[in-house]
């Protein structure tokens, strides 16, 4: 009985571990668009097709442009997005 509640903990366990390790489950903004975020307007869809990985986030835009503008100095817009998100009270307050 221990050993097969040893195997079922263990499977929980590794489970979760790979839930956390996926990027997907870390979307920015609730799927916002960051450049919009960024710039006060945090109600911007962003899609599937036009998104960005960073620093362990996915990023969405709305459009082409919008991502490698953002691009440009992501750092700088990552910032500036977490501030306005958390501002509007965007999500609880979390990126």
């Amino acid at each position: 009985m221990k050993y097969l509640l040893a195997v079922i903990i263990t499977i929980f366990l590794v489970s979760c571990a790979h839930h956390h390790k996926t990027p997907e489950h870390h979307h920015a903004y609730d799927k916002q668009c960051a450049f919009s975020v960024a710039h006060g307007d945090v109600k911007v869809a962003g899609k599937d097709e036009f998104k960005y990985e960073h620093s362990g986030k996915i990023y969405y835009f709305s459009s082409e442009k919008k991502l490698n503008i953002f691009k440009k100095d992501i750092e700088e817009n990552v910032k500036k997005a977490n501030k306005s998100w958390a501002e509007r009270g965007g999500a609880r307050g979390r990126p």
